[in-house]
């Protein structure tokens, strides 16, 4: 099923003109490099950046006709953890907005109970987040490794890696070319569902329970429309989090990310609840754009592109061994996503994966032993103990299925009946509402699935 879907990930790009300039990649490589980086994404081009700056000889190796060709929509970036990693990034790279408010919509058919925070401090230096699009920072990230020196090559299949016993040598790359390229270290960053590695039998085939599939769209409207309709300052932004409804009964998110003159919409959920429920991805986007109040945020808007993408949220327990001889697997290929953080996880992952290679080539051992030292890296950093912290989400979703569904319609349920006006006396409508509720879920499962929420986020 993981396979089957593997293919939507390309995104359709209604309107060409706006993509920007892919950075010029370096002629055909020959010779044999340091280290060898599958994907030119936000963990491959940051690895390759630090590589770079140390004096190794890096090639990088992207599939795409450019870095971020097969991605669509945008994403958030954490600016202090950027920032540490590119100083005063925002400087270079193409940002849409900053965002300042943090929404969450908890979504019936026909009713949304929302929380909003805004805050003028968040547009402020240092900053908090900013929205992206992918392909800006895919671009702009690739770029830094190439001016670094790190050698790129677009358009380029590794079909699988080489080995000499149990330790990896090289890359071969697929016909046409049906060439080799040689290195002592090889680094693993094609994205999640990470066939390569699969196919090595370096990790296990990913399940279809810890797996998710989001379907996107970026749908274009002016600023000053964007800024009237979700009430924002020019230049400012929200992110707002949907949940219960767009995912038609199961576990999954959506969200809105603004840009400067585009929205970008998207909504989720596992491969297997996909499978079992009979529903298509695209189906579900399209129910979404057609709630009562969603729908009028987005009149008017022209479709520029569409497409989707597999995310690893599996949690810290479904971290496959990411270290082997001559092989460090990072970013989504090695399921390094936390919640609504993804791409700031997956930098830092390439960032430490850079500092054990070039420790691995002062000591000219590239065993996993020496390159273990990315691991204990991570696990020093917020990027392992954060997903310690939320460990146990993953399999609390699929112990209790119905949690978004059930409760989000809990809550709009006591939102509604709170705000309706009766004749009947105060006391009695507190009893009618509290009846209504336990109506939906008896009280002894609601005491019991609140225990496990909280024990999950101790």
């Amino acid at each position: 099923m993981i396979k089957k879907l593997h293919s939507v990930r390309i995104p359709y790009k209604v309107n060409s003109k706006s993509q920007p300039e892919s950075p010029r990649p370096n002629t055909l490589p020959s010779g044999k490099f340091d280290a060898i980086i599958v994907g030119a994404g936000p963990a491959g081009c940051t690895a390759a950046y630090f590589m770079a700056q140390q004096g190794m000889t890096v090639l990088l190796v992207e599939r795409g006709c450019c870095p971020g060709a097969k991605v669509c929509g945008g994403v958030s970036i954490i600016a202090e953890h950027t920032h540490k990693l590119f100083p005063n990034f925002w400087d270079e790279v193409k940002w849409e907005r900053m965002v300042t408010d943090q929404a969450f919509w908890w979504m019936t058919e026909d009713s949304v109970l929302s929380t909003r925070f805004q805050s003028k401090r968040l547009a402020a230096a240092p900053y908090n987040r900013f929205s992206i699009k992918r392909i800006h920072l895919y671009q702009w990230l690739a770029q830094k490794a190439v001016t670094a020196g790190a050698t790129l090559i677009n358009g380029q299949h590794a079909a699988e890696l080489l080995f000499e016993g149990k330790q990896a040598i090289g890359v071969r790359i697929a016909e046409p070319n049906n060439s080799h390229y040689l290195a002592d270290i090889i680094v693993l960053a094609d994205g999640a569902n990470s066939l390569l590695a699969e196919k090595a039998k370096l990790i296990e085939r990913v399940s279809p329970l810890t797996m998710s599939l989001y379907v996107k769209e970026t749908i274009a409207l002016p600023a000053k429309t964007i800024e009237e309709r979700f009430h924002l300052s020019p230049n400012e932004g929200v992110i707002i989090g949907l949940y219960g409804y767009p995912t038609a009964g199961m576990n999954g998110t959506g969200s809105i990310h603004t840009f400067k003159d585009s929205i970008s919409l998207n909504v989720g959920m596992s491969v297997s609840d996909f499978s079992q429920s009979g529903i298509k991805p695209p189906e579900l986007l399209e129910r979404l754009k057609g709630h009562p109040y969603l729908k009028p945020l987005l009149a008017g808007g022209t479709l520029t592109e569409y497409g989707s993408a597999l995310i690893p949220e599996g949690g810290y327990y479904s971290i496959p061994d990411i270290v082997h001889p001559g092989v460090m697997i990072i970013g989504d290929a090695a399921g390094l996503v936390n919640g609504v953080h993804g791409v700031n996880l997956a930098m830092w992952s390439g960032f430490f994966a850079a500092k054990a290679a070039y420790a691995a080539k002062i000591a000219r051992d590239f065993s996993a032993k020496k390159l273990s030292l990315y691991y204990t890296l991570l696990k020093e950093s917020f990027v392992i103990q954060d997903m310690k912290a939320n460990a146990g989400v993953a399999k609390m979703q699929i112990d209790i299925p119905y949690l978004f569904d059930l409760y989000t319609r809990m809550a709009n349920e006591a939102a509604f009946q709170v705000a309706k006006v009766y004749t009947m006396p105060k006391m009695a409508k507190r009893k009618f509402i509290f009846q209504k509720l336990i109506s939906m879920q008896p009280l002894s499962k609601l005491i019991k699935d609140s225990w496990r929420v909280l024990k999950v986020m101790k």
